[in-house]
């Protein structure tokens, strides 16, 4: 078979360094695979594949509903819990609340989907303005639905499109807070991607982002994980070093944190280890209610090593 021509989407390189994977979930023509790069050790889909119209009609989910037989009512309760947890995070990291002059906050959440995460700032932060964009106008629409069957009084705003050159240009230094959870894998050029949201940035604002970790220690302990989690939606695949050396490359003045975060739970863990598969219709996301004291230990021990199954970077550009 003839080796397609690589580009690295961080350093724009041409030569690969090895393959990581041979097999790409998802892949029906069996051409794809999972390399490194030589120059930069970025890990990534070769040949990458990026489909807008595949989030427009929501093909992500409907993988997910198809592929692990997870009820749609579960998807949307674990999405709640997850826009939850984020909001607490930025409590955790002291991001958010009113800004230096008393007036409520400006925040972009790209790529928000449903807009549970949005809804929640929405309703928690009162006083502030917050927009999501999100390519898909069905999910969209889905979430208008949601919230208003549950009579919500307080609603992000929604603009159905993507982060690009243009949006930025007119969006320069307008946010206090920018988020986006589970996005910058899925995008053809992440430097591209990262540079655009680091502008729209107000001195003193915070970029936060959150992926899924190339270093997740399931990568070794199952084999079914790791095929698993190399899939045709995802281009880039991220580590902590290379977190930090993209946040280097498009705002080596800024002050950059990335730390693990483990959001399934350790029921979750050992399904995987021991029975090599998902728990299924409802993975375990331990919402905290009991096996706290075992549960916490485990959490803080994988996010201390960056051996969780996400990263959460946060990017503070410095007050001008």
């Amino acid at each position: 078979m003839l080796e397609l021509e690589f580009k690295c989407v961080v350093c724009a390189q041409d030569k690969i360094r090895n393959t990581i994977c041979p097999h790409v979930k998802n892949d029906r023509a069996g051409v794809q695979k999972i390399v490194a790069c030589n120059h930069c050790g970025h890990v990534q889909l070769h040949p990458p594949t990026y489909s807008l119209e595949f989030y427009k009609d929501d093909g992500q989910v409907n993988n997910v509903l198809e592929g692990y037989g997870t009820p749609f009512e579960t998807l949307i309760d674990h999405s709640w819990i997850e826009a939850r947890r984020r909001f607490d995070r930025l409590e955790d990291h002291q991001i958010g609340g009113d800004t230096p002059n008393g007036e409520g906050l400006k925040v972009l959440d790209i790529g928000g989907g449903y807009g549970f995460f949005g809804c929640v700032l929405a309703q928690e932060l009162p006083d502030s303005e917050v927009l999501i964009i999100e390519p898909s106008q069905n999910r969209i629409d889905k979430g208008r639905s949601f919230f208003e069957a549950m009579k919500r009084t307080r609603l992000p705003d929604f603009e159905t499109g993507i982060v690009d050159q243009a949006f930025a240009s007119n969006h320069l230094a307008a946010y206090d807070l920018i988020t986006s959870w589970h996005v910058l894998e899925h995008v053809e050029d992440p430097v591209a991607f990262l540079s655009h949201a680091y502008e729209m940035l107000k001195p003193g604002g915070t970029l936060c982002i959150e992926v899924p970790n190339l270093g997740d220690e399931l990568m070794t302990l199952s084999p079914a994980f790791r095929l698993r989690s190399f899939m045709t939606e995802h281009i880039s695949y991220f580590s902590k070093t290379m977190l930090e050396k993209l946040a280097l490359q498009i705002a080596p003045e800024a002050e950059t944190r990335v730390t693990g975060y483990q959001r399934y739970g350790i029921f979750n863990y050992f399904n995987w280890v021991y029975h090599n598969k998902p728990l299924g219709e409802d993975p375990d996301l331990f919402e905290g209610k009991d096996r706290i004291w075992i549960e916490a230990a485990w959490r803080a021990g994988r996010e201390a090593a960056a051996t969780s199954d996400a990263l959460y970077m946060t990017i503070r550009r410095p007050v001008e």
